[in-house]
């Protein structure tokens, strides 16, 4: 050995079996605990964007498919028909969301509590600091 590797005076120590694989599957657990981490920042942060979207593409759905069962029978929906078409489509719509996008609402719901708590303490804080003027 080389007299100026700075090892050379060291005792080499041998891994025990499995703990080279143990730090590596740590390692990869810690990123991919990060990255799920990262990834449920991301969809909370958009959660009320994408609830109400979801919301809308579910009315739409609602209201192509109960058009097509209207046209499907040979009518043709004409003034009031399309009014009642709409508050059915509404109607089908808000029961489907109601258990299709419950996931979706709770993420809401919670950033809608997150953002009201900050701005509660905001205003607490600005409050706090006229008093002591």
């Amino acid at each position: 050995m080389p007299a100026d590797n700075k090892t050379a005076d060291k005792p080499e120590v041998q891994d025990a079996p499995g703990t080279a694989d143990t730090a590596t599957a740590t390692e990869s657990e810690s990123e991919s605990e990060t990255l799920a981490a990262g990834a449920a920042v991301a969809v909370a942060k958009h959660a009320t964007m994408r609830y109400a979207t979801l919301r809308i593409a579910i009315f739409i759905v609602s209201l192509a498919v109960l058009w097509g069962l209207v046209a499907a029978t040979g009518h043709i929906v004409t003034g009031n028909g399309v009014l009642y078409l709409a508050m059915g489509a509404l109607l089908i719509s808000g029961v489907a969301s109601f258990f299709l996008l419950s996931r979706q609402r709770d993420a809401m719901s919670a950033q809608v509590t997150r953002r009201t708590d900050r701005l509660a303490d905001r205003f607490e804080a600005n409050a706090a600091m006229e008093d002591e003027d």
